[in-house]
């Protein structure tokens, strides 16, 4: 794995915790390979994150969904 990734990926477990990112992480590769706006995916994510969030506060929900875009980003470069 890369350098970059696996930065990114220590500081958002350490952050959000190692399952809840694994869960952002998935919805947002998930979501990613849709034909969808950055927006709409944004949204899409905010909502299913919302089921797993519960007490996650926004900020933190916000930080995990840009954590988990710069992952699959420093993964594809």
């Amino acid at each position: 794995m890369k350098v970059k990734a696996v930065a990114i990926n220590s500081f958002a477990q350490f952050m959000l915790g190692s399952d809840t990112f694994k869960k952002i992480l998935h919805i947002v590769t998930v979501l990613n390979a849709r034909n969808l706006s950055g927006e709409e995916k944004r949204r899409a994510a905010l909502e299913e994150i919302k089921t797993i969030a519960g007490d996650l506060a926004a900020w933190a929900v916000n930080l995990g969904i840009e954590l988990a875009v710069a992952y699959l980003k420093s993964l594809a470069k």
